[in-house]
């Protein structure tokens, strides 16, 4: 979706799954992500706004919502303030520019029944949300083989009978775990805790001038006080078939980078001045990681859960605007997408 949110020209990428939407925005810079919070007849839907940095700051917050009703085309309606004290309308257009490519979201479910004879059992369930492209030329055969890759497939593999066979390993330690408590407790008080849950995701970040950046976010719960989850990011040239590697893009020493990383850190983190980082961060400095992802204005670091901060902040991201890499950038890339 290409279009304007309060007259600022905005790039929204959403996909669609059993009826739900989820994805992003961006406007001047870092992403703002989106999830479908009402479902209003066949034509309109509600969205919750979400940041990294709103949900560290305040995680009661109250969300942004984007009130929105589909025209044949794309979206019109508005953007509302957790508060509703501020609304801007909203004007999107579903394009696909030069260099883009159209995918088709899919879903692999699958769940075992701890024990078969009781009410109430524990379960595990196990779930691939996947994406495919739908062009059928070499750069579509190129990049569902890294869709593949990513879900942890063989290229040649189908997606269907790997997911099963996934799915088979999975509950079949899942029982074998089942089995082991048995003999190990005295009474069924661990099942409480024998609700597991292993799901994956694939989610487009940016789509244009032959790049396709992918999210994989992992979700598990094997018992304990809360579940783990981590995204990994891969920034995919499918124009040239290769995964982006980070001297593709800037060509920059670590030492360098890393004051970008933490001048941003503080901005984006309310960190002040005469404020330790440590103060977000497990250390006070923060160093560049292999984790990174970008769109037309800026380059991302994501840092997942116990990485750099608790599991309570979530996840850790830094946005540097292009502006502040111009000199390092890669030249061919720069012209490429555009950063000025």
């Amino acid at each position: 979706m290409e279009g304007t949110i309060a007259g600022k020209p905005v790039v929204m990428n959403l996909q669609q799954l059993d009826g739900d939407l989820d994805g992003n925005y961006y406007y001047d810079g870092s992403w703002l992500n989106l999830s479908t919070d009402t479902l209003i007849g066949q034509d309109s839907l509600i969205l919750s706004e979400y940041s990294f940095y709103t949900s560290y700051f305040d995680q009661n917050a109250k969300e942004p919502h984007l009130h929105l009703k589909w025209t044949g085309n794309g979206f019109k309606g508005n953007w509302k303030s957790g508060d509703e004290s501020k609304s801007f309308p909203i004007i999107l257009e579903e394009k696909y520019p030069e260099g883009s490519y159209q995918f088709t979201t899919g879903i692999y479910q699958d769940s075992v029944i701890a024990f078969t004879n009781k009410s109430g059992s524990p379960t595990a369930e196990i779930t691939f949300e996947y994406l495919k492209a739908t062009t059928t030329d070499d750069s579509g055969k190129w990049l569902n083989d890294q869709l593949k890759k990513i879900d942890g497939l063989k290229a040649s593999a189908d997606r269907e009978v790997s997911f099963k066979s996934i799915a088979a390993e999975y509950f079949k330690d899942y029982k074998s775990e089942i089995a082991e408590q048995q003999k190990e407790s005295k009474n069924d008080d661990f099942e409480g805790w024998m609700n597991y849950t292993n799901s994956s995701q694939q989610t487009v970040l940016y789509n244009e001038k032959g790049y396709v950046v992918v999210d994989f976010l992992a979700d598990s719960y094997t018992g304990g006080a809360h579940g783990n989850y981590s995204s990994s990011m891969y920034c995919l040239d499918v124009k040239n078939k290769k995964q982006l590697i980070l001297s593709d893009i800037v060509k920059i020493d670590s030492n360098n980078l890393q004051k970008l990383l933490e001048k941003n850190l503080r901005k984006q983190y309310n960190i002040k001045p005469n404020d330790a980082i440590s103060t977000v961060l497990f250390d006070d400095y923060l160093k560049p990681n292999k984790n990174f992802y970008f769109n037309s204005k800026g380059l991302a670091f994501m840092y997942n859960p116990y990485e750099v901060a608790s599991y309570a902040q979530g996840q850790i991201v830094v946005f540097i605007p292009f502006n502040e890499l111009k000199m390092y950038l890669v030249p061919s890339f720069a012209e490429r997408i555009g950063a000025k």
